[in-house]
């Protein structure tokens, strides 16, 4: 009993013993949450979270732009001949041969001077000029045809016009984008964070993550996926319903083409006395001949009236075509070397365009080209290929007559129709 009483017994409240009581069994209740698979579990994700931020950092820090410029038009990513060029004020540069592919079959290069047609547009450009003529109106352009590396260029981004397309330049991944403006664009707004696959799988590869509000170009619709085009370039899939309802830009340019045309030879000469046709034929055309191509005297090339449009007997002719609904399609003749027209692009322009003015002076709406000798036959289709655009850019059509001498698989490529 002596022995206990200098003794201080155990403290309660906030004594230190208490204290450190409550430090010990916080430990041992670590201890054993440190032994439960909760913990390991945690332990693990917190390892891959801070792997993923190690990855992601050294991503950012090495990330290099790809060495060359990839080319999109719409949904596909395109195999070209040659790189793609740009400059330092941005302009984007196609290969001629490129061009000729994705465009222009026909495209004409030769002594420095190109010649290109697309649709309803003839262009002329010539090397070291930053102007070309696009249906002989002069206009100004930011690039110019130059060479590179032994390679002919065009500057494309000049030939939106021409070629009636919309473009897009990403810098930072290096990806041209077009789109053809005759063909029906969509976007849509991305409603929630998404990825972008490489195909329409939930464990394809992830091409690009897209944060929400951001636009894509929408293609088509796969059931629960969508085919898109991101910002960036990449063209992969996406969840349907991650995207809002898509909002078309622009429609398709569906243009009516020519098919079964009828040809009225009985009515294709011009005469005042006709009976008008009582039963309308479908696509009925006559063919009379009204123009035709010669040489002058003085060796020019001109275009002759073989009948002036005043006259009675054709005024006749016309108002018996219009009561019979048939479409009247004159028929121009050659009278002279189809080499002597084709000589130069003057020589074909003033052909072309004294043509054109007449048939929409006159009212007409579709010539027809029957050219009976041909000595220069690749200089037949440099012609054609060139009227064609600058027709059709006055709502009107061109037609051709077959001839034994020539491709019919060549010309349905160039004009409207082929008569047989």
């Amino acid at each position: 009993m002596v022995q206990n009483a200098g003794r201080r017994p155990p403290t309660r409240g906030n004594g230190v013993i208490q204290t450190g009581t409550k430090k010990t069994k916080k430990k041992l209740k670590m201890k054993k949450f440190k032994n439960t698979r909760l913990f390991k579990l945690l332990r693990i994700i917190l390892v891959i979270i801070i792997l993923i931020l190690l990855i992601n950092l050294i991503k950012g820090l090495f990330h290099k732009k790809p060495e060359n410029i990839s080319l999109v038009v719409g949904s596909k990513n395109v195999e070209l001949v040659h790189t793609v060029e740009i400059d330092k004020d941005n302009n984007i540069y196609l290969s001629i041969d490129d061009v000729k592919n994705l465009y222009d079959s026909n495209i004409y290069y030769s002594n420095n001077i190109l010649i290109t047609t697309y649709n309803k547009h003839i262009a002329v450009l010539e090397k070291g000029k930053t102007t070309m003529k696009v249906n002989d109106v002069v206009t100004q352009i930011k690039g110019t045809l130059k060479n590179i590396d032994g390679t002919m260029y065009l500057p494309f981004t000049d030939m939106s016009e021409i070629y009636d397309f919309e473009s897009n330049y990403n810098d930072d991944t290096k990806v041209f984008t077009v789109d053809s403006k005759s063909e029906e664009k969509k976007e849509s707004i991305v409603i929630k964070n998404v990825k972008v696959k490489k195909e329409p799988k939930l464990f394809s590869e992830t091409l690009e993550k897209v944060k929400k509000s951001k636009y894509v170009t929408v293609f088509e619709i796969e059931g629960k996926y969508t085919k898109v085009r991101t910002v960036d370039g990449n063209v992969g899939y996406v969840k349907t319903k991650a995207l809002s309802k898509p909002e078309i830009l622009w429609e398709n340019m569906d243009e009516k083409k020519l098919e079964n045309v009828k040809v009225l030879s009985e009515y294709s000469n011009v005469d005042a006395n006709y009976q008008v046709l009582e039963k309308t034929i479908k696509d009925a055309i006559v063919t009379p001949n009204l123009f035709r191509i010669v040489e002058n005297s003085d060796g020019k090339i001109e275009v002759q009236k073989i009948m002036s449009f005043e006259n009675d007997t054709l005024i006749a002719y016309r108002n018996w075509a219009n009561g019979s609904e048939v479409t009247i399609c004159p028929v121009v003749t050659l009278d002279c070397n189809m080499s002597k027209v084709c000589a130069s692009y003057e020589s074909r322009s003033l052909v072309i365009n004294t043509l054109c003015n007449e048939l929409v002076t006159n009212r007409l709406n579709m010539i027809c080209v029957d050219f009976a000798q041909i000595d220069d036959t690749e200089g037949l289709y440099r012609f054609m290929t060139e009227m064609v655009p600058r027709f059709k850019s006055a709502g009107m059509k061109v037609l051709i007559k077959q001839n034994t001498s020539l491709r019919k698989e060549r010309l349905n490529n160039i004009v409207d129709y082929v008569l047989d």
